[in-house]
């Protein structure tokens, strides 16, 4: 893991250098703006005093173009050391989460918890410190929820699954490209919001006029106008009424269709940020060349036509930024008063939904979809010694080698071999021994295997089995419910579904804990019975010892393992390793004589 923090702090300094010499680049370009400006300014005013108005015109002419293309050219410097700022930022995001110290990034996917999920709340998917804020590099909300997706509720065929780990095993290969995208897609604002009502718009095929010959007259009377005004500028004799009264009336129209038309250009242009974003990360996807299937399948839908989704997108820019005029008052009255901007604006959206506007909500899905599987893509380039898990349904199994929690950073970690074969494990062992972490542990691994990601073991094989756990359980004051209420609806839950007759694994942790010792072993015992079916296998952990008598059950099913302390002077050391069999040991009296309290029984 050394190596791999030292090829992110590499691409941290080359992005930082690139960055700092683009600014400095820009400070220049901002200094020799000023300089030309007033240089300009005074050579412009020199030609008009000496040389008289048309050499004068033609100084103004020529210092405008240049101006504008030092201008044009300045805000180029000033992207590219943006993009190499944020490129520079993804590569310490990286370093972070390899140290354990992402657990501040702002996106945790909060929102996206559920107690009554299956799994999600009791593995910590979502929310502070979860899955999802680890591996989450998505910047935009189809990418967000199509992640969400793959960690709650992914298609778990094991074709679908194949297809996904085959797509992200390329997109990991591919560092720059990986990281080009995301960095494309950081310039999204608001990334919370669905962009729902511009699907909505960009489908709705409806004009602003039924009528062709309405809209000629929005192309025939600026020309008309413009042309009474040239007329009225030349010759004197010419009324300047005519010019007057033909701008008054292109006022009124603007003012009559203004509700309507504001409406239109309203709703385009709150999305102005992210359609410029959909724009530039399309282009970065349409110059990969993919092998694999799945990427190309993808990719072949980023098309219209003939036409690239990108060269579709930037025209929608492009008029979404002329759209912006309206935000520049003065110039805009202007403009808008002599050639109806806002309702050519207006024509020019509605042709682009024409040509285009089916196919919006298609390219910003598989936008979605990309981001999704880079982010997953993310942990083998973090972790390139995670293995992707093997399938075989023709079995009902969990085996893993040197497994340990995601989450752990490799300092810490401590990774455990297990085989659960057709099998129900009985984890016993005293207090902070392992117990909840090895069956979240699992079950998070098992989360990444479904969603097609690299998992944290050098070899993991499994069937694919619905998941279910019991673990993080709290009362409902305001229903009613107390804990041991709350863990039995939970545990109902589980029991209910085993009854589908669909492979599945449950992960228990401290059973009927709310309880008392002798109703919580009949409750486990009864629990484990009732999850003793041919399609079910599953870990539960107890500090109930006498449910480690089920082993001997005549199905066989029911098996032991145990963690195990040792103690020296007033310390108690863990090992965290799983060792087969049940455990015989206790430490309650330990821990309170290391918190102070004296063992007066």
């Amino acid at each position: 893991m050394k190596d791999t923090s030292q090829i992110f702090l590499r691409r941290i300094k080359a992005y930082t250098i690139k960055k700092e010499k683009m600014e400095r680049n820009s400070n220049r370009m901002s200094n020799l703006r000023l300089v030309f400006f007033l240089l300009a300014a005074f050579v412009t005013v020199l030609a008009f005093i000496y040389y008289g108005k048309i050499y004068g015109y033609i100084s103004l002419s020529i210092a405008l173009v240049l101006f504008i293309a030092l201008v044009l050219f300045h805000d180029k410097l000033i992207k590219q050391a943006d993009y190499y700022r944020r490129m520079s930022e993804i590569n310490r995001q990286c370093l972070q989460r390899i140290s354990g110290k992402w657990t501040g990034f702002p996106d945790n996917g909060q929102e996206y918890q559920n107690a009554e999920h299956r799994y999600s709340n009791d593995l910590d998917i979502f929310g502070p410190a979860s899955l999802f804020q680890w591996i989450n590099t998505t910047n935009t909300y189809h990418g967000r929820e199509y992640l969400r997706k793959l960690l709650e509720n992914p298609d778990r065929t094991q074709e679908r699954i194949i297809k996904r780990q085959n797509a992200i095993r390329e997109l990991a290969s591919d560092l720059e490209m990986c990281q080009a995208l995301q960095c494309e897609a950081m310039g999204s604002s608001d990334y919370m919001k669905n962009p729902e009502g511009l699907f909505i718009y960009a489908e709705n095929h409806k004009q602003l006029f039924s009528s062709k010959w309405m809209v000629y007259i929005f192309y025939i009377l600026p020309v008309i106008t413009m042309t009474t005004i040239i007329f009225s500028a030349i010759y004197p004799s010419f009324s300047r009424y005519i010019p007057l009264v033909l701008v008054s009336l292109q006022i009124i129209i603007n003012i009559w269709g203004a509700k309507k038309v504001n409406k239109i250009l309203d709703t385009i242009y709150a999305y102005k940020t992210k359609v410029g974003v959909y724009q530039r990360f399309l282009q970065v996807l349409e110059k990969q060349s993919f092998a694999d299937a799945y990427l190309l399948e993808l990719k072949a839908d980023l098309f219209n036509g003939d036409r690239a989704a990108s060269q579709q997108l930037k025209e929608l820019d492009s008029i979404v930024g002329a759209v912006s005029f309206k935000y520049n008052p003065i110039v805009f009255f202007i403009v808008n008063s002599l050639f109806f901007w806002d309702f050519h604006c207006v024509f020019a959206l509605e042709k682009w939904k024409a040509r285009s506007g089916l196919a919006l909500r298609r390219w910003v899905n598989n936008i979605g979809i990309y981001e999704s599987l880079v982010s997953l893509a993310m942990i083998s380039q973090l972790n390139p010694k995670w293995c992707f898990p093997k399938f075989d349904q023709a079995q009902l199994f969990f085996t893993a080698e040197e497994m340990g929690h995601p989450l752990i950073t490799d300092q810490q970690r401590v990774t455990n071999n297990l085989k659960i074969d057709n099998q129900i494990a009985v984890i016993t062992g005293s207090n902070m021994s392992g117990k909840t972490t090895l069956l979240r542990t699992i079950g998070i691994n098992l989360v990444l295997a479904y969603a097609g990601a690299p998992v944290c073991a050098r070899n993991f094989d499994s069937s694919i089995m619905e998941i279910h756990t019991s673990m993080r359980i709290s009362d409902d004051l305001n229903s009613g419910i107390s804990t041991f209420y709350a863990e039995l609806l939970r545990i109902k839950m589980i029991v209910d579904f085993s009854k589908n007759e669909q492979p599945m694994i449950f992960l228990i942790d401290e059973v009927f804990r709310g309880t008392n010792s002798r109703d919580r072993v009949i409750g486990a015992r009864n629990v484990l019975l009732n999850l003793n079916k041919p399609w079910a296998i599953g870990l539960i952990s107890t500090h109930d010892y006498d449910l480690c008598e089920l082993e001997k059950d005549k199905s066989g099913r029911i098996i032991n393992y145990h963690f195990i302390e040792s103690y020296t002077k007033d310390e108690i050391k863990f090992d965290y390793q799983l060792k087969p069999g049940a455990c015989k040991t206790s430490n309650a009296k330990y821990l309170m004589k290391m918190a102070g309290i004296k063992i007066l029984d």
